[in-house]
């Protein structure tokens, strides 16, 4: 019997692997049931899926486990922990052998293993299978030929800012070079909220939270070029993390705590699913981890020495880039709060609260994060930031709203192939806003490439349906989102921004997610609708009709100055012992 490892990068519509004849076809990525059927029809053999293994939220919450097991091995003299910093670099492997060992049993009949191409996660599971896969050749990254076909892509793809931060993420992830040439910036003459963020959305969301207070300075330090792509206050100062950094390296430190990584490694390996990420060299990343994130967290050390910091903001700390000031920041007695920058964050399933307190924006945030993620009640409350765009005064007209829109995302980085995702919504997405006399708007996420879907689209739709389609990058506007008819997404954060404007918002719940809970969570909490299904999709407008649209009131909760100030200057440290013995209280 005859097995073809399908690697996430690959299809089984193209390739070498389409002239031979198989038993059975393995899809080591993410797809969907309808997808696998057709690939059966294509392939005339069983598809079997890795993404039918995985167990939502539980494999988080095992990966977690598993994790924190090892804390307290890797200290510094700081306090920061830095197995549990970076580890969580390393939990979409530890999610893939969960699934990968429960996949097992279904393999034993195979007698032969070939694969596209021999790269994570096909070398995992021929090393639990214990077996030899055979890969079809092709160009790699270890041959010029595959280097230079990936760099193609790259340039055909990302715009030159891109391009320049990919090459600064890869090569310059300790600020070397980046900080012979950043001038140094003079420090803030006033008491200042720290918010350190690595992304547009980020800032945004903090920015949101400045408004509040406009006499409250806050510096905004950033550790990517999109940190600062936002629309800035005039109570925010930009400064980037490069201009605290320096060249000189502790060489000392840097050996002892990889001293003491060499015997947690040891120990590492006595559990399964670590012996497996070490046998492939999944955890020889660590020392370089170490040695970069050394000087990350000596040039935050440095701005918590030059600016005089009174609190810390963050609305990303799985990024352990943007963690690291929360955790020194903390250990130094200041104020430290939390928030999310998109709907929910289920990355708690994997990590600890890093901040004292952690503002949620809804009620379904709160539920999510307490019941799913079981995180400490005492030290949640609810606290959007206020929305910086004002929102409709009144609602449009249903035949004003002339478009349907699809909220896209990086599928790629989850292991989904795009072109399977666009395959199976935009042709019947396209037909149906034709036939209400309406376009086709395909909203990006940030992370991905408007000339690249472009390129996408052109390969999966006719040419007559390609002109009633609009491709939009950047942030989502008020002007969009007013001009929807609905909105259609798998599992995108926007849907909480279309329940704020009364769009309604399907999710394509057939489709594979990611592990955390978001579409159930959405759909319980009555801001997205289920698609069970393909061919639901074009029964959309008579769930329209039928439809009575949800009030928006009550979604979004903001802070009040008063509690937002309390926070920031240290108020909430006696609340906190106070409140652990007492009934959940809502601060708004």
């Amino acid at each position: 019997m005859k097995a073809l490892l399908l690697h996430p990068e690959d299809s089984p519509r193209s390739g070498p692997w389409t002239e031979r004849s198989w038993d059975l076809a393995v899809d080591l990525g993410k797809s969907s049931a309808s997808v696998a059927r057709a690939w059966e029809n294509q392939l005339r053999c069983s598809v079997l899926r890795l993404e039918s293994f995985r167990h939502s939220v539980e494999d988080p919450r095992i990966a977690g486990q598993l994790l924190r097991q090892w804390r307290g091995r890797v200290l510094d003299g700081h306090g920061v922990d830095w197995w549990e910093l970076t580890s969580l670099l390393i939990h979409a492997e530890v999610e893939a052998v969960l699934a990968l060992r429960r996949m097992m049993p279904d393999l034993a009949p195979v007698t032969e293993f070939y694969a596209t191409r021999m790269k994570w996660p096909v070398n995992a599971l021929g090393v639990l299978l214990g077996r030899s896969v055979s890969a079809f050749c092709r160009p790699t990254l270890d041959t010029k030929s595959g280097r230079i076909g990936r760099y193609r892509r790259l340039v055909c793809t990302l715009s030159p800012a891109q391009l320049v931060q990919v090459f600064f993420d890869k090569y310059d992830a300790d600020f070397r070079w980046r900080a012979r040439w950043t001038p140094q910036r003079p420090s803030v003459a006033q008491p200042c909220v720290l918010v350190p963020t690595a992304y547009t959305n980020v800032s945004r969301s903090a920015a949101a939270y400045a408004k509040v207070l406009p006499e409250q300075p806050f510096l905004f330090v950033y550790t990517r070029e999109s940190g600062r792509q936002f629309k800035s206050l005039r109570n925010i100062k930009l400064v980037p993390l490069a201009s605290y950094a320096s060249v000189a390296r502790s060489k000392s430190e840097s050996t002892e705590l990889r001293q003491k990584w060499v015997a947690l490694r040891r120990e590492l390996e006595s559990v399964p699913e670590f012996a497996v990420l070490s046998r492939l060299g999944v955890l020889d990343r660590f020392p370089t981890w170490l040695s970069d994130g050394l000087a990350v967290r000596d040039a935050w050390l440095e701005v918590l020495r030059r600016e005089p910091v009174q609190a810390v903001l963050c609305g990303d700390d799985s990024n352990w880039y943007t963690r690291l000031p929360v955790l020194l920041g903390r250990g130094r007695g200041l104020p430290t709060i939390g928030f999310h920058h998109g709907a929910l964050d289920g990355r708690f399933l994997l990590k600890d609260l890093s901040s004292d307190i952690y503002l949620a924006k809804t009620r379904m945030e709160l539920d999510y994060l307490t019941r799913v993620c079981k995180l400490p009640d005492e030290r949640i409350e609810i606290g959007a930031p206020h929305i910086v765009e004002s929102l409709p005064q009144s609602e449009h007209d249903v035949h004003s709203r002339d478009c349907v829109v699809f909220f896209s995302e990086p599928y790629e980085a989850l292991g989904g192939r795009p072109e399977e995702v666009y395959q199976e919504l935009l042709p019947r997405l396209a037909t149906l806003a034709a036939n209400a006399g309406r376009r086709l708007v395909i909203k990006l996420h940030p992370f991905e490439s408007v000339r690249a879907r472009e390129v996408l689209i052109r390969r999966i739709l006719p040419e007559e349906q390609q002109s009633r389609i609009e491709v939009v990058g950047g942030p989502l506007s008020p002007q969009l989102m007013q001009s929807a008819w609905f909105g259609i997404t798998l599992e995108s954060t926007t849907v909480i921004d279309c329940a704020l404007y009364g769009v309604p918002c399907f999710l394509a719940a057939w489709m594979p997610s990611s592990l955390y809970g978001y579409v159930q969570q959405y759909a319980e909490s009555g801001v997205g609708h289920l698609l069970l299904s393909q061919e639901e999709l074009l029964s959309i407008p008579n769930l329209l009709a039928k439809q009575a649209e949800k009030p928006k009131n009550g979604l979004w909760q903001p802070i009040s100055a008063e509690r937002l100030r309390m926070l920031l200057t240290g108020g909430q440290r006696q609340e906190v012992s106070e409140r652990s013995a007492e009934p959940r209280r809502d601060h708004v």
